[in-house]
């Protein structure tokens, strides 16, 4: 934990994941909390906390792809 709060305005939690939008392949990337995205190196990427990670969709017809490595496959 680097002190990196979530980006959803309003909230005050910690970011835990990275969340990115490619509007080109209409897909939204929910994945582990990444370095750059800090820094802005990745266009589009916002951190959120787990709750808002866990929420975010994109527009309808988007793919949504979950990238948690730290959790169990069933």
């Amino acid at each position: 934990m680097d002190g990196r709060t979530c980006a959803r305005p309003g909230c005050r939690r910690y970011a835990d994941r990275t969340v990115t939008v490619d509007y080109d392949a209409r897909m939204l990337v929910v994945g582990p909390l990444q370095a750059a995205s800090r820094q802005g190196a990745i266009e589009g990427s916002y951190d959120l906390c787990d709750p808002h990670a866990e929420r975010a969709t994109g527009p309808e017809g988007w793919t949504v792809v979950r990238h948690e490595p730290d959790r169990a496959l069933p």
